[in-house]
């Protein structure tokens, strides 16, 4: 409750200037001021609780939902501790946490509990206490001797609610009571941390939100979206779950971050508008005036001001500054936007006032904590950082900083450390996006292009092909004819992506231009990197002399730089060849050769991929126990690497060992997960084996339209990126079942078409096909548009009965 001015001065009996000046500091209160406001604010707290019982737990209005997690731990908590402080945010639903832990643990427990939010002034605390235990003033004996008297009696439980605006009285009073009653036990709830010996901390998590690729399942038993819903039928007798798409509800859940207040006052809106429509205007809708009958009675962004009204001058100039980071960031990072090359005391002890005001949440690490806001609380305080007028000065900070990040990881991936570097920056991964975002509308091409070129391994590593394209791009048209050593760079790293990505002619172009550069500018390790990435685009052609002569060109210019690691690349590329030339003596030569140099290098994943490698020939030449031994070593080097395109290339090699052992549902198995992780690594040209090796177990297992279904498909996909090579595999797996292959087609349709249509006809959507084709579903939209076009067909059904006249569907479609 906050009371005017005016209405102060009635309730004390003095005038409103008086009261302003003591508000401005211009007077000090009286003892018998001080005395009456200690009074009227006990008085207050008292009667806030709106029930008979004094100083009891309140009543509570509505279901208490989910939190069992939590409420199991503090259940321990409060048999153990003598003083506990549950911290969070505002809106983090510690009061009602507490009352519910309470009550489950120890239902007849004794329980004293003092709402602080209506005590204002530090000199009313141990009147508001004295209040609700119905302890009163006598003669020559302070109030606190008393109360401490009164707690010693008999074994209790004191609840201090809202402590943050009170944090050094409450942390004094608590552990004087805590010294005065040896039985006594204290609750605290504040945003802040008390700081008193033997004060148990415990951090009031936002709920439990789905991930956005959780299942139906998982969203309905997810603490945040059953609160939601509990709320929602409060407000909407009669709504349920089943009436919004599950997704919906969890995408709104996460966008307010799991906070119990957010997606209370969220809910109240439902009956006004749709889910959808909630979700699009939430700011504004969590702004609106909250109504009288709400239980809060109050706006969340008024919750937020007030935390950050409570904190001290340094953190309140930091707050703003660290609003620019897009995800969880450390230390280092926070002392680069915040100018603190040093990241001495000054800025840790305002990083520490900001967590232990509950503003950043804490990821400990091994070497590293992280730090986050939650993203109610950093649009706060990204709005402080625009009202300060240095936004534009923290931004460009960030994006250098993480510009320096991204320059520095190029070597840093390709050296013993690769794997703390994947860790850095999938840890940075937004806020690299918001980097290369200030460069593109900041029109600072150089740092864009440097950026994009040095992320190519992190791209290409992670599975992020398409994003990483699409950036290069962005940049490379601003550049223009540009022909230097940095326009070089991006070219190169480009035609990196482009050619594992299955555009090879792309791939070429863009090697051959970065190649001529760099030979230009006499930069030899460029052009052995570019010599490589051309070799590469050209072996997936199906030319293999023009590519192996670009790899022999690679391991030439090397050599002369003394580079082993590149040297072991090179030899790797020339014994792929040799695999594809049916040379396999020669191909476990050089890859047993690259590996004595990867093991004396250090690198895992390198270790790995040369092993999945020899595996390779291991399997071609039926050595399987070999081959079982290197795949086992590669698999177990592969957990501590993050590579989809690893994974699915051990995965198949596992299903091709599996196929030769005719263990053909093991096989099955193996070969899905690799079609998977290559699919999520935009690696067509792997995918395209593992679908291969999946249609043939199918075959073995006596599902024939799958078999076909799968060969089918992969036949398409090598037609369509351009590979002669898994073409050719893929026609010779459905001639061996009996399967002509699509060469001929009706009306002009092409491979893909067919494939698009012969799936449509077995009764697949859009969205399936997509996941089948590995196609985007606007893709297969258009690829359908044109099939109805050359058909002459108006929709789903006709070109289904098509498909059926003319042999385009399986036999069961």
């Amino acid at each position: 409750m906050r009371l005017s001015q005016e209405q102060l001065a009635r309730q004390l009996g003095v005038s409103f200037a008086t009261v302003n000046r003591w508000e401005s500091g211009r007077t000090k209160m009286s003892a018998s001021a001080l005395s009456a406001l200690a009074d009227f604010e006990a008085r207050v707290a008292a009667e806030s609780q709106h029930h008979g019982d004094h100083g009891a737990l309140p009543a509570t209005q509505t279901r208490f939902v989910g939190r069992e997690r939590e409420l199991a731990e503090l259940s321990q908590l409060l048999r153990s501790a003598r003083l506990i402080s549950l911290i969070g945010p505002g809106g983090a639903g510690k009061t009602r946490l507490a009352i519910e832990a309470i009550r489950r643990e120890d239902p007849a427990a004794d329980v004293a509990f003092v709402p602080l939010e209506p005590v204002r002034q530090p000199q009313s605390l141990v009147s508001a206490v004295a209040s609700c235990l119905r302890v009163h003033d006598q003669p020559r004996i302070p109030l606190e001797e008393s109360v401490g008297a009164v707690l010693a009696g008999a074994p209790r439980l004191l609840v201090l609610d809202g402590a943050e605006h009170l944090r050094e009285e409450v942390a004094r009073l608590a552990a004087a009571l805590l010294a005065a009653a040896q039985e006594l036990r204290i609750v605290v709830t504040s945003r802040i941390l008390l700081g008193v010996p033997g004060e148990v901390c415990w951090t009031v998590p936002p709920l439990d939100c789905p991930s956005a690729a959780a299942g139906v399942s998982d969203i309905a038993a997810s603490d945040a979206v059953q609160l939601f819903i509990a709320r929602a039928q409060e407000r909407l007798p009669g709504f349920s779950g089943a009436d919004v798409a599950p997704h919906a509800i969890a995408e709104l859940c996460r966008r307010l971050d799991g906070l119990p207040l957010a997606i209370e006052l969220i809910a109240g809106w439902v009956g006004t508008l749709s889910v959808p429509e909630i979700l699009q205007q939430r700011a504004v809708l969590l702004d609106h005036e909250a109504s009288a009958d709400h239980p809060r009675g109050r706006k969340l962004v008024d919750v937020v001001r007030a935390s950050h009204d409570l904190l001290g001058s340094d953190e309140q100039r930091l707050l703003p500054v660290l609003s620019v980071f897009a995800g969880a960031f450390a230390m280092a990072d926070a002392a680069a936007v915040s100018d603190d090359v040093s990241g001495g005391p000054g800025l840790a002890g305002a990083m520490r006032g900001l967590v232990d005001s509950s503003w950043l949440m804490v990821t400990r690490g091994g070497e590293h904590n992280r730090f986050a806001m939650l993203e109610t609380m950093r649009t706060f305080a990204a709005a402080r950082l625009e009202e300060s007028g240095g936004a534009a000065l923290v931004r460009r900070r960030h994006a250098q900083h993480f510009a320096a990040m991204a320059h520095e990881s190029e070597p840093g991936l390709a050296g013993p450390a690769a794997a703390q570097w994947t860790t850095r920056l999938d840890a940075a991964a937004a806020d690299l996006t918001v980097a290369l975002e200030w460069a593109d509308e900041a029109a600072e091409l150089d740092s864009g292009l440097d950026m994009a070129a040095a992320l190519w391994r992190w791209w290409l590593a992670s599975g992020r092909l398409a994003v990483g394209r699409a950036w290069l791009g962005r940049f490379l048209s601003g550049a223009g004819g540009r022909r230097d050593e940095l326009t070089g760079r991006a070219l190169c790293s480009a035609a990196v992506l482009a050619a594992e990505n299955g555009d090879y002619a792309g791939a070429v172009r863009q090697a051959e231009v970065a190649l001529g550069i760099f030979e230009r500018l006499d930069l030899a390790e460029r052009m052995a990197l570019a010599a490589t990435v051309l070799g590469s685009a050209q072996r997936y052609l199906g030319e293999r002399a023009a590519a192996r002569r670009s790899f022999q060109t690679a391991a030439d210019l090397r050599a002369a730089l003394g580079d082993r690691r590149g040297v072991s690349v090179a030899m790797n590329n020339m014994a792929l060849l040799a695999v594809d030339d049916g040379d396999l003596t020669r191909a476990r030569e050089l890859f047993e050769q690259t590996l004595v140099i990867k093991r004396q290098l250090g690198q895992q994943q390198s270790i790995a991929i040369g092993l999945a490698n020899l595996a390779d020939v291991f399997i071609r030449t039926g050595q399987r126990e070999a081959a079982s031994r290197a795949l086992d070593e590669a698999a177990e080097l592969a957990v501590a690497v993050s590579n989809p395109q690893l994974i699915g290339t051990l995965r198949c090699n596992q299903g091709n060992l599996a196929a030769q052992r005719r263990e053909w549902a093991q096989a099955a198995a193996h070969y899905e997960v690799a079609i998977a992780a290559h699919r999520q690594a935009g690696h067509p040209h792997d995918a395209i084996e593992a679908m291969i090796g999946r249609g043939r177990a199918m075959r073995q297992l006596g599902r024939r339209d799958e078999a076909v279904g799968h060969l089918r498909a992969a036949e398409a996909l090598a037609q369509e990126i351009g590979n002669p090579q898994r073409q050719a595999q893929a026609r010779a797996a459905l001639a061996d079942i009996g399967e002509a292959t699509t060469a001929a087609l009706p009306d002009g349709l092409t491979t893909r078409q067919a494939e698009v249509l012969r799936l449509l006809a077995a009764g697949l959507s859009n969205k399936q096909i997509a996941a089948e084709l590995f196609l985007s579903p606007a893709t297969v939209e258009r690829h359908l548009a044109t099939v109805y076009r050359k058909l002459g067909v108006g929709g789903r059904v006709e070109a289904a009965r098509y498909a059926m006249a003319h042999g385009l569907a399986s036999p069961s479609a």
